[in-house]
């Protein structure tokens, strides 16, 4: 027996068409876990980035020297440099969920 396939949508119901929801089991989530899983997206590239650039050598194209003595170095030096995209990209999915909020509710206007 084939597994039933989930969907996370991130869109309004109404456009999910009738065929869609039939062939798939869709997951709703609220805003938070979408803005979540976007920052969690974001630092897990970048992090995968630096280590690439860092540990290829191509970090020092660009002039910049990370002296590492291991990889356990290597990957601190790598994370705290991904959590910069991370709080970025945090910060504008808050500024598109105020967006959304302010388009979806004007009575909540000042």
């Amino acid at each position: 027996m084939p597994e039933d396939t989930k969907t996370v949508v991130t869109e309004r119901p109404a456009m999910v068409t009738e065929k869609q929801l039939n062939s798939v089991t869709v997951i709703s989530m609220p805003p938070w876990k979408i803005v979540l899983v976007r920052c969690c997206r974001v630092y897990l590239q970048s992090l995968v980035g630096f280590l690439l650039a860092t540990g290829t050598g191509l970090t020092s194209a660009v002039g910049l020297t990370m002296p590492v003595q291991d990889f356990g170095q290597l990957l601190l030096t790598c994370a705290s440099l991904a959590v910069a995209p991370a709080a970025i990209s945090l910060i504008q999915n808050l500024i598109e969920l105020l967006a959304k909020l302010d388009a979806t509710n004007p009575e909540l206007r000042a």
